[in-house]
């Protein structure tokens, strides 16, 4: 006799977004695990607007600092196995400005790993229209660098705005153009775009910091908004199931679908600890675990990363696990890190789930 199938209300994740959803940290949740093999489970909870449209499978939301890994590390360590680019070179190799400068003799590795001595984000003033603003601010300004590369990590979006433009001048091309070319295009991401997105079926975010309204198809991230989705540091919309297709890709040691797209050597560099001298743990632009994050059951090879817009994205090549969030909360208006202890509790119950499919 066949068991029947289970309903779609009996996933163990879904209270915890349910519960999530009544506290207010969001407005709506999509949550997707699984392993390299496919995707396990998927639940979607919410509304993606203020009219009352619910998530769905199809939603695009802003993964804000999830940019920097699916995006640009990604794009430079494609360009690194295409011999085009290495991460000992310095800015001022690529970036003419900033000869003679202390920025200059920064080694692109240092940006991918948040020890640059660049200051944070927050260290810097705000002001800027377009992306030459931007650019001509960051190369003209007299921005401090706080340490010596290497010396210590701080965690940095302007790493990130520099390491974009440097991508553009190896190449000459958009990042947009880079990110279709090394990312979209080859794994068949056709829910993914780079910039300011004018699909209908995107989450809504709520800008308090800077406008006072509500966002739809606009990077909330302010350095992304100036340079029309250009920064590096963030500006990808993605949806649950695209971000999946990355995750199984790297669980996979680097392939999809049987095509090599990056070499098992340096999946293995993104996933390993750079900074044995610090008590930070970092790879090449992906965050590793530690006692807190992403949860208490997942290994210590676990590596993943956050954004600003309630989004994470964590894998673990030892359990085979995947678990992918895309909320529309801005971190901005959680004093008491609520979405933070939301987003462990998914990654416990994830780990602790033999995950059975369940719909939206």
């Amino acid at each position: 006799m066949t068991e029947p199938a289970p309903s779609r209300n009996s996933h163990p994740l879904r209270p915890v977004l349910e519960r999530g959803l009544e506290r207010g940290l969001f407005d709506g949740a999509v949550v997707l695990v699984g392993s390299s093999a496919g995707v396990d489970a998927e639940l979607c909870v919410g509304d993606r607007n203020t009219a009352g449209d619910p998530v769905t499978s199809e939603t695009a939301f802003d993964v804000a600092s999830l940019t920097k890994v699916v995006a640009t590390t990604t794009i430079t360590v494609r360009l690194v196995q295409e011999g085009k680019l290495t991460l000992s070179s310095t800015m001022s190799d690529h970036v003419d400005e900033l000869q003679g400068t202390p920025r200059g003799e920064i080694p692109l590795h240092s940006l991918l790993t948040h020890t640059s001595g660049l200051p944070p984000y927050k260290a810097f003033p705000f002001g800027w229209e377009s992306t030459s603003a931007v650019l001509e601010s960051l190369f003209d300004s007299p921005l401090s660098v706080l340490a010596e590369p290497g010396e210590w990590h701080v965690y940095s979006d302007l790493n990130f705005v520099f390491l974009g433009e440097v991508l553009r001048r190896v190449t000459d091309d958009s990042l947009a153009t880079l990110f279709e070319r090394h990312v979209t295009d080859p794994l068949g991401l056709e829910e993914t775009v780079l910039g300011p997105t004018s699909v209908e079926n995107v989450a809504a975010t709520r800008d308090r910091r800077w406008e006072g309204r509500v966002l739809e198809g606009e990077p909330h991230d302010y350095l992304a908004r100036a340079m029309d989705g250009e920064s590096g540091n963030a500006g990808v919309f993605s949806t649950g199931r695209d971000l999946a297709t990355v995750a199984r890709m790297l669980l996979s040691d680097g392939e999809y679908e049987g095509e090599r797209y990056l070499s098992p050597g340096m999946v293995e560099r993104l996933r390993t600890d750079v900074l044995e001298s610090m008590e930070t743990r970092q790879g090449l632009g992906w965050k590793l675990g530690d006692a807190d994050t992403p949860g208490t059951a997942w290994s210590a090879e676990a590596f993943g990363h956050t954004g600003f817009t309630g989004t994470s994205m964590w894998m673990d090549p030892r359990a085979d696990r995947f678990v992918v969030v895309l909320t529309n909360h801005v971190l901005a208006m959680d004093p008491d890190g609520s979405l933070a202890s939301f987003r462990r509790r998914v990654h416990d119950v994830t780990a602790a789930t033999d995950s059975r499919a369940d719909s939206p």
